[in-house]
């Protein structure tokens, strides 16, 4: 956590990009409190206004803190209602008029950021009509109630606010879309005609690639329109945000963009697809026309570094050789620009994809991934590791062995795997912080 006399800066997602900053406005001697404030600080691209105000001046909240120990619950306890005890507290106050939902979705938001390896939160609150508040944010997911001890004098003041449930777009006050998912069209301007989940339907696909694979499957939405937005976050310890952008095969810019890159050696050595310029359309134009599979850039404050490829699992390749889930999803991914390597931004983006898969369906409870079984993926495996994914057999295709990875959304959400530690070296596992 910073220091609490230097504000904490987020961003807001695209296509808002409004900065909002909690600063410490306690004296001197009191304890600290928090209060968050649209900063007049300029981005480099321009937003729109957020749809509801989303700060006030009369709402404040404090820094985190435990109970005293004598009023602790013992460690031998590990009852529900004694692990809420235990967790992180802090009181979220106001003296005006109650907040709004999309107001404590903002708090949360700056909560979880400033102590993003804590898994949950106590959260009291006090001014008019905390109830009514309480209720109101119960109908989102994003918190729930304090559970009950057996001993009916049992304190179990507050409300929990979780990690998982956030992370997962609870209580998002920018539509039915997570935050972090924007619904955009070619210019990046909101898609204002949203609709409820799309519904479940099979059909049929025919691939031929070595051998002819027939498979049904659910039909797969429409792909987001080329060009646009359709993941951004604010990452705190970069200062950047980070975007993924559906790939235009049609423009000059991403079309040389991935010709250079592929033929690039150290990007060739792992996707051998080096080309010419028009068979390096062409592969992005059948990836454009495949409804099972799209291709999207990964950028830091607008500059593309990346390239992924996501696919639906049960009409792919990989699909053949485990009982894939009707929604799972799966990617291969480059980095480009090898100035953008290094696991301060590689955390962030690889966390960012996986994020992307569980918030575009809710329906998809894996993710996987493969890499060739060999020394020279010891990278690929320590990210995956550490964002909770585990071997979970060898695959044989035509050309290479390679290795089939999987982590489940429970898992993911569990760990929360959004924030690096600072540390040079990837580790091997989160596992070690878990709750399972």
């Amino acid at each position: 956590m910073q220091p609490s006399n230097e504000p904490f800066i987020l961003k807001l997602p695209h296509p808002y990009l409004t900065t909002y900053t909690a600063t410490n406005v306690a004296a001197k001697d009191e304890p600290v409190r928090y209060q968050i404030q649209q900063a007049a600080i300029q981005n480099k691209d321009t937003g729109i206004p957020p749809p509801t105000p989303l700060h006030d001046d009369t709402i404040q909240f404090t820094k985190i803190a435990l109970l005293a120990e004598d009023s602790t619950p013992p460690a031998g306890d590990n009852s529900s209602w004694a692990r809420a005890r235990r967790t992180p507290h802090s009181t979220i106050s106001w003296t005006g008029e109650r907040p709004s939902a999309a107001q404590v979705w903002l708090i949360t938001y700056f909560i979880i950021s400033l102590h993003p390896l804590v898994e949950s939160f106590r959260i009291i609150f006090d001014g008019d009509d905390a109830s009514a508040l309480a209720t109101e944010l119960y109908g989102t997911g994003l918190f729930i109630p304090h559970p009950r001890s057996l001993d009916p004098s049992a304190a179990s003041d507050g409300h929990l606010l979780l990690r998982g449930t956030f992370w997962q777009g609870a209580g998002s006050p920018f539509g039915p879309r997570p935050a972090w998912t924007p619904m955009l069209d070619a210019n990046n301007k909101p898609i204002t005609a949203q609709y409820p989940l799309f519904p479940f339907q099979t059909a049929p696909t025919t691939q031929s690639s070595v051998t002819s694979r027939h498979t049904s499957h659910p039909v797969r939405p429409a792909k987001p329109a080329a060009g646009s937005i359709i993941y951004s976050r604010w990452i705190p310890h970069l200062g950047e945000h980070l975007t993924f952008i559906a790939v235009n095969y049609r423009d000059p810019e991403h079309l040389n963009l991935f010709h250079t890159w592929q033929n690039d050696p150290r990007v060739a050595a792992g996707w051998n697809e080096t080309g010419t310029l028009e068979e390096h359309q062409e592969y992005l134009r059948k990836l454009h026309e495949d409804p099972h599979v799209f291709a999207v850039f990964a950028a830091f404050e607008g500059k593309l570094f990346g390239y992924h490829e996501l696919y639906w699992v049960l009409e792919s390749p990989v699909g053949a050789h485990y009982q894939a889930g009707l929604y799972d999803r799966g990617r291969s991914s480059m980095v480009g620009d090898s100035s953008f390597r290094g696991p301060a931004r590689a955390s962030a983006w690889w966390s960012a994809i996986v994020h992307y898969f569980f918030l575009d369906d809710p329906r998809t409870d894996a993710i996987v991934g493969e890499s060739r079984a060999a020394a020279s993926s010891a990278s690929s495996f320590a990210y995956d590791f550490a964002h909770g994914f585990h071997v979970v057999k060898f695959l044989d295709f035509p050309n290479k062995r390679s290795a089939l990875k999987m982590v489940n959304r429970e898992k993911f959400f569990t760990l929360s795997p959004l924030v690096w530690d600072g540390e040079k070296a990837v580790r091997p596992s989160l596992d070690a912080l878990s709750k399972l």
